[in-house]
Parts: structure tokens; sequence; C-alpha cells
């Protein structure tokens, strides 16, 4: 007894569905890729901002918390300070005295940068803007305003970055922080 198979095959029907199937399953992984590492990119740029600006923030604190006294630009873009003088060891000397060095920190071109004696520049941040990002119209804002008084005892320093990615897409970054000066002569004697 001989039995007789059918051949048995995939129809035309099957396998275009099958093909448009997979074809849809392979574009929404491929798309799903690419948009995670869309986001992935662009997360990456956002935190090189914030860290760069905070970066800035924090040479800037560290310096001018050691600080005697502080002069600022009438436009707030830039200020010259004075360090205390001090001994090989590295300690203040007592009293505090100038030790005769010229320091500024500036906005030159769109790089906040530090310059020492008129020594080459030392750059803290680039692409810096002057318009607050996180302000609902870009409101215009000064990276440097002195505290009230005669005095200059605290200065509250603001930088805003902006980042261009591909195709327009731009990111942006806000620090900000109150510095207190704490070798003011006035301040200081006793």
């Amino acid at each position: 007894m001989k039995r007789h198979r059918t051949q048995r095959g995939a129809t035309l029907v099957e396998v275009l569905t099958a093909s448009s199937i997979s074809a849809i399953v392979i574009v929404t992984g491929i798309l799903t890729f690419l948009f995670g590492m869309s986001s992935w990119l662009k997360g990456q740029a956002r935190i090189e901002v914030e860290t760069e600006s905070q970066r800035a923030i924090r040479v800037i604190a560290q310096e001018l918390r050691e600080a005697m006294a502080v002069s600022i630009d009438g436009d707030g873009l830039g200020l010259t300070y004075r360090l205390p003088e001090k001994d090989a060891d590295g300690d203040f000397v007592v009293p505090a005295e100038w030790d005769g060095i010229e320091r500024r920190i500036e906005l030159s071109s769109d790089a906040l940068q530090m310059t020492v004696d008129d020594g080459p520049p030392r750059v803290l941040c680039t692409h810096v803007i002057l318009q607050d990002p996180l302000s609902g119209e870009g409101e215009p804002y000064e990276i440097f305003v002195p505290g009230a008084g005669a005095v200059t005892r605290q200065i509250h320093i603001t930088v805003a970055t902006q980042r261009n990615r591909y195709r327009q897409e731009y990111v942006t970054s806000r620090s900000r922080e109150t510095i207190f000066l704490r070798n003011v002569p006035e301040l200081t004697k006793g």
C-alpha cells in the first residue's frame, strides 16, 4: 500500500503576509533604535552643556570666595578682583594685603574667560548666551550682579549656555550661584 502525500507549500498570499509582517517589525525596530539614539545624543549634549556651565561657576566661586576686592563692570559681563597675599606655606598673610596681581573674568565673544596679570586667557566656558533660556521670552541677564550695599560682599553669578545640535536643535543650560566674599578688609578688620 502506497500512501500518497500531498505536497504542502506556502501560497502566495501567505508569503506576502509573512513578508509584510516581517517588514513592519523590522521598520518599527529601526525607527525605535533611531529615536532612542537621537534621545540619547540629546541627553548627552545636555549633560555636557550643564557640566561645562557648572564647572565654570565652581571655578569662579573658588576664586572669588578668597577675593579681598571685586569690581564689577557696569554691563555685568566682566569683573576684576584682587586676592590677598599668601606666604610660602599657602596661608594668607595677616593682616590681608593685596598680592599685586590683577585678575579678570569676562565674557569675550561667546566664551567666559579668566586672565591673570595680562597673561594668556583661560577659557572657563564656551557657547555662553546672554538670554535666559528658562525664562518665557529669553530675557537678557547679567552674568555678574553685586549684592546690595556700598561694599561688595556678595556676588550673584548666572551662566547660560547653548549648543547647536543636529538639524538646528539647541540644547541649553543655566547655572546660578551666590558667592559670599570672605576676605573683604572692610569687613574683617577687628
